[in-house]
């Protein structure tokens, strides 16, 4: 398809971008999708994939009841007053069919739910292949449909505007400027946490406590944010971030800005740089994990593991693990290359490798030891001791953790058709906004807090409603399937 002007360009090829560019080009439209990346995919294919979901039949068959009115309820509770309650009931209400339903048509399958903090039922929804088996699914469809064509190695640098209304886009293709003109315009282009100029302005009472790790997909350079901002768009909570807790420096990065998220870490012990615990491990959210870890002086602290663990952990990275493949000999890499993860033979050698105080370090691990000796059922962070082992077993590791902002969750609002409003609450004509840069969805579906998988989920959801919403604003005809 070769053409100089289309019904919808998308501006963005990750997870919300891809499922608006499909229900725009289902809903009648000739849809161009553009990126800045070589490839489409986005932060969703390096993820978990997980996607929060009320009520669905995968929930069911594993003897689960739940219900969108109970999910609902935990979802306010999380997120506080903040939360857009009508685009989270919208999204909470049609989970099971819109997300669920859809992803597994388009051939996701799905290996097993998992429950997480603030949620009274699992509702993790984890597909076979991580993120990665989601934005395949999601890329196969759209190379499917005729009527969708690629604009990719492009970079948006501007929205183009006539009468007040988006006709298009200013960018920076392969060959140099081009101009990109379109009846709708829909920014799908992230959040802003892989650019450290950016988390500062927004969120400098973050910044101002100590180091801060970059966490967001490798297109989170906030483009969609500076176009908005010139175009007079509503941003709301830019401040809200969402910290992961478990996050190591990566230390390839030449800036030195990047982190890596480091899981499959249970049973690990975290202590602070006196060697004491200060918090319960099982609580790692953004919500319970992250203040923790940030009320530290400074913030920052070690997850002290043994053999048994190392043998086990994984690195949320490209070049550590792929969909569901996992690269054992770079994470053994990782630990014997960084210079903040430490190793030794014996407790008192890793205390001495990180700076801690050795009389602490072996007396929190000890403690940790006794009562898992003695059976007890929880220590005195209240964390279960149920089936952990206790740590003894050479060599020992002490992994350095910083905050690292992962995730937006405020953003543009949007109406419930994912219009970019004014901040009079006035549409911007031709302009509509999904994902990330929307703070999912709406501009604060999450309010301040995020239950696990109310990222990719709603982000699907909100670009299929944007790219509908967006092919019938330029009244194009619905095609017959």
């Amino acid at each position: 398809m070769k053409m100089n002007r289309y019904d919808v360009l998308i501006i963005g090829a990750g997870a919300a971008g891809i499922a608006a560019a499909l229900e725009a080009a289902r809903a009648g439209a000739e849809v161009l999708v553009v990126d800045s990346a070589e490839q489409p995919g986005g932060t969703a294919a390096t993820s978990g994939g997980g996607v929060f979901i009320a009520g669905s039949s995968f929930q069911a068959q594993h003897g689960i009841h739940d219900s969108p009115e109970q999910a609902i309820e935990d979802w306010l509770a999380w997120g506080g007053p903040d939360v857009d309650e009508e685009w989270a009931r919208r999204y909470v209400e049609s989970s099971a069919g819109a997300v669920f339903g859809w992803l597994s048509e388009l051939g996701v399958r799905w290996s097993h739910l998992q429950h997480h903090e603030g949620n009274r039922a699992p509702r993790w929804h984890a597909p076979a292949g991580g993120g990665l088996a989601v934005m395949q699914a999601l890329i196969r469809a759209a190379n499917a449909e005729a009527h969708i064509a690629w604009q990719l190695g492009t970079r948006v640098a501007e929205l183009a505007m006539a009468g007040g209304a988006v006709t298009g886009v200013h960018a920076e293709g392969p060959a140099g400027p081009i101009e990109l003109t379109g009846r709708a315009v829909v920014l799908a282009t992230g959040g802003f946490n892989n650019d450290l100029a950016l988390v500062r302005r927004y969120a400098p009472a973050l910044v101002a406590r100590g180091r801060v790790l970059l966490g967001g997909g490798a297109g989170a350079r906030g483009d969609g944010h500076t176009m908005l901002e010139r175009v007079g768009a509503q941003l709301l909570n830019l401040d809200a971030l969402w910290i992961y807790p478990f996050a190591t420096p990566d230390y390839l990065d030449p800036a030195g800005e990047r982190g890596l998220v480091v899981r499959g870490l249970h049973g690990d012990l975290w202590v602070n740089a006196a060697g004491h615990r200060f918090h319960n491990e099982d609580l790692r959210g953004g919500a319970t994990g992250a203040p923790a870890l940030l009320r530290q002086q400074p913030p920052t602290c070690w997850s002290i593991i043994d053999a048994r663990i190392a043998a086990r952990y994984v690195v949320s990275d490209p070049r550590y693990r792929r969909g569901g493949e996992t690269y054992r000999d770079r994470l053994e890499t990782l630990l014997a290359e960084s210079p903040f993860i430490a190793r030794g033979a014996t407790l008192a050698e890793l205390a001495d490798a990180t700076g801690l105080d050795r009389a602490a370090l072996s007396a929190t691990v000890a403690e940790h030891n006794r009562r898992i000796a003695l059976g007890e059922q929880h220590d005195s962070f209240g964390r279960a001791l149920r089936g952990l082992q206790p740590l003894t077993e050479p060599p020992f590791f002490a992994i350095q953790f910083f905050p690292l902002a992962r995730k937006n969750l405020g953003g543009v609002r949007t109406d419930l058709n994912g219009q970019v409003l004014a901040p009079t609450g006035r549409p911007i004509s031709g302009l509509f906004a999904a994902g990330e840069l929307a703070g999912m969805a709406g501009g604060r579906i999450n309010g301040r807090a995020a239950l696990e998988g109310t990222m990719l989920g709603p982000s699907l959801f909100s670009g299929r409603v944007a790219g509908r919403a967006a092919a019938g604003s330029t009244h194009t005809t619905p095609r017959s399937r």
